[in-house]
């Protein structure tokens, strides 16, 4: 046995240095295998490229800083849809989406003009949601973001602008002409306010009590009960939106928008809060009746509404039990539409119900979508007259 394969000891290694390459590099090997060595320079070269490296950083950075207030002070314009409504999925989509992009570019743009050189059609519910988004925006921002907007392509659209004050509120100046031929038109009024009584609501009840028989006039008093109620259950906490987090003035004001029209024997009553919603205070305040709903965790959050607003129907109750506060929506526009054949439909935020009550019975259709409008729309629809069978703006779906 040789001294190298005694036990006990290591086995010899051979070392030696190829130098044979024109490189700084050298190799070592070792018993056959080869380990290559680092240049001398290697850890000066690898600091002079990460000094390199944070040196195009720091500028990228210092560019885009710079760069930032010139896009802040920018005005932008923003195309309006070509349809202003609620009553399909589609119509939703392109209408929610078109007022979240009005809310985010006014907290980050001087000034906003808004487009509607495409729009052609306005519908009652779609139209007052855009005219509150608009009017609260404009409150609550007037002195940081200015809005503009173009003049409808369409004769008719501008005439309803004109008509229910959303030129009004943007300062925009009256071009058209509206005569007793615009009866699609000069019908519609139109009343807002941050009051719980519902006496704020005057000029629109005074201008459609003339038109109503004496055995309607109880629709008037339940629209001011519904107005009532939703200043009480729908701003119970700040909408959940980047306006309302801004903390401005004005921007978690308590207010309500309506639309009214008395037209081919029909009074229409659209009603609209910016409030929380009612799949939100539904379950605040009525939970051991939702427990099933909330159960059904594989709900998309659309349908999770939808169930919400049809149990708010059917429990008939709102956020407040304070006397005929206490009545909620089936007390006061359900059961009006109910007992004289009329049509309801609530929106709110992700959900829509309608109930017809045409034949006597209730028949329900109810929907998902997949944005939220951050509030609540109620139409409110009942025939004046027994010998016409209308369809209002929801009738072909």
């Amino acid at each position: 046995m040789t001294d190298e394969e005694k036990p006990g000891k290591l086995p010899a290694i051979k070392i030696w240095l190829d130098t044979s390459r024109h490189t700084k590099n050298l190799e070592l090997h070792i018993k056959g295998s080869s380990v290559k060595l680092l240049a001398d320079d290697y850890f000066l070269r690898q600091k002079r490229i990460s000094q390199q490296r944070n040196r195009v950083k720091k500028t990228q950075t210092k560019k885009r800083t710079t760069e930032q207030p010139a896009t802040l002070n920018d005005s932008i314009a923003i195309e309006a849809p070509a349809v202003i409504s609620l009553h399909t999925r589609e119509y939703h989509t392109q209408l929610v989406r078109f007022l979240s992009t009005v809310r985010k570019e006014s907290l980050r743009r001087k000034s906003i003009r808004i487009n509607f050189n495409n729009t052609s059609k306005v519908i009652g519910t779609g139209m007052l949601l855009m005219l509150a988004e608009i009017d609260r925006i404009c409150l609550t921002l007037a002195e940081k973001c200015k809005v503009t907007c173009s003049y409808p392509k369409d004769e008719t659209v501008e005439k309803v602008f004109q008509q229910i004050g959303f030129f009004n509120i943007l300062g925009k100046p009256h071009r058209l002409e509206i005569n007793k031929e615009d009866i699609t038109v000069n019908s519609w009024r139109y009343a807002s306010g941050v009051s719980v009584n519902p006496q704020d609501a005057d000029i629109l009840l005074k201008a459609i009590k003339g038109k109503i028989p004496k055995g309607y006039l109880r629709l008037v008093t339940g629209v001011s009960e519904a107005m009532d109620n939703a200043v009480h259950h729908a701003y119970i906490r700040p909408r959940e939106d980047r306006i309302s987090a801004s903390g401005l003035d004005h921007a978690n004001d308590k207010r309500w928008w309506v639309f009214a029209q008395v037209h081919d024997g029909r009074l229409v009553v659209i009603f609209c809060d910016l409030g929380v919603g009612i799949p939100v205070t539904l379950p605040e305040r009525w939970g051991e009746y939702i427990g099933d709903i909330l159960r059904l965790t594989t709900l998309s959050a659309g349908k999770r509404d939808m169930k919400m607003i049809r149990r708010s129907l059917e429990l008939g109750r709102t956020r407040t039990d304070q006397g005929h506060r206490g009545k909620g929506l089936a007390r006061n526009v359900m059961k009006a539409a109910e007992e004289l054949h009329g049509r309801l439909f609530v929106y709110s935020n992700r959900g829509v119900v309608g109930v017809d009550f045409s034949d006597g019975s209730p028949s329900y259709t109810q929907g998902g979508n997949n944005h939220s409008i951050l509030g609540t729309v109620i139409q409110w629809s009942v025939p004046i007259t027994d010998a016409q069978e209308l369809e209002d703006e929801h009738g072909q779906n």
